[in-house]
């Protein structure tokens, strides 16, 4: 589950005010066609707001350079807080305006700084490792033997070099990438995560086109370390229908912490990963429901009536609450789903990002049995 809409009405000012180069502070292009070639190639900055319409894009800096025998080249303002697009035609080459030369190669669509230390290459061996590593995975096709050998023998020391990176690019977008792919590949501590979110420059933080994606790390992280294991449950409530709030709002806290241990499973109805667990679930509600155990399932980025339809052919017969949508989400801290989490009869967090037969495992230890 993840948010994409970028709400932010921007004026004038922040327009102006993005990305604004100092004086002389330029990115020499060029680039040359060996065949065929479009009358003009553009550059871009900017990002498409889902909140103004699906193809709504904010520009924050757009000129149209031309062709002469194949060859063009501009000078642009340097901006590292985003990405510069080239569109040549129907082709996208996308680089970082640094400062360097850059050179596109508009057959091979690559861009190629002429400063080795600049950040664009930075970002390119950052980006080639990554692009290495899965294409070697993806390689090993359903040989999970072989896909898991690989991965302890490279994924670490891959997770230790993209915290460097963020480290070491902590002023410009690129630290911010190497977050986000942490955010979505990593088996992430949630209190360094945290610490490198906010170290993070101001900058980035509240660059209009990227504070976004910031905002969402940091609420992310935030939630994450308030709610891990041993820490008490964060409560939030949902009004399930907003029709009638007054007889269908509920809070966490009517069913965690009222002495009983309760297992509680974030969920959507279009979630294939979500309905695999099903089956553990089913196990441990048939096994241990009673006066000491209970469950609850909560629904999040759903439609009311597709929850309601697939809970009952999932055979959900347990609490549930609908319509919670990203409530819950930013409560505890994920943006992916499911998430199954055992309170603790006084409504303490037990374990938490519980999978399969960790389930059934976990209850039968909290109960003593």
């Amino acid at each position: 589950m993840r948010s994409n809409i970028i709400s932010c009405l921007l004026g004038a000012a922040l327009l102006l005010a993005a990305c604004a180069p100092e004086f002389g502070n330029t990115t020499r292009v060029v680039g040359q066609f060996a065949g065929d070639a479009p009358e003009t190639v553009r550059f871009t900055r900017g990002y498409y707001d889902g909140a103004l319409g699906e193809d709504h894009f904010v520009s924050f800096f757009d000129t149209t350079v031309a062709v002469v025998n194949g060859r063009f080249e501009v000078e642009i303002p340097k901006c590292v807080t985003s990405m510069t697009d080239c569109q040549m035609g129907n082709d996208v080459v996308t680089f970082f305006s640094d400062g360097s030369t850059i050179t596109i190669d508009p057959g091979t669509r690559t861009a190629l700084s002429s400063d080795d230390k600049g950040l664009h290459s930075r970002y390119m061996d950052f980006a080639n490792r990554w692009g290495d590593y899965q294409s070697r995975m993806a390689g090993f096709g359903n040989d999970e033997g072989a896909r898991e050998a690989y991965r302890n023998e490279h994924f670490s020391a891959l997770i230790d070099y993209t915290k460097e990176f963020a480290r070491n690019n902590s002023d410009n977008f690129g630290g911010l990438q190497a977050l986000e792919m942490l955010h979505f590949t990593g088996p992430d501590d949630p209190v360094e995560m945290l610490a490198l979110v906010n170290g993070l420059s101001d900058e980035i933080k509240t660059d209009p086109m990227v504070s976004v994606m910031y905002k969402e790390l940091l609420n992310n992280y935030s939630g994450r370390v308030n709610t891990i294991e041993g820490k008490p449950f964060v409560d939030f409530t949902v009004v399930q229908d907003p029709e009638h709030p007054e007889t269908s709002t509920v809070k966490l806290s009517d069913y965690v912490g009222k002495g009983k241990y309760v297992l509680v499973d974030f969920w959507a109805s279009w979630c294939g990963p979500c309905k695999a667990e099903m089956p553990y679930l089913i196990n441990a509600y048939n096994t241990w429901r009673g006066d000491n155990f209970d469950m609850l399932s909560v629904a999040v980025a759903d439609k009311v009536e597709d929850t309601v339809k697939t809970a009952k052919e999932l055979g959900i017969v347990w609490n549930q609450i609908v319509n919670a949508q990203q409530i819950p989400g930013s409560a505890y801290g994920f943006n992916a789903i499911p998430l199954v989490i055992l309170f603790g009869p006084d409504g303490t967090i037990l374990k938490r990002d519980l999978r399969g037969g960790q389930i059934g495992e976990a209850v039968k230890e909290a109960l003593g049995l």
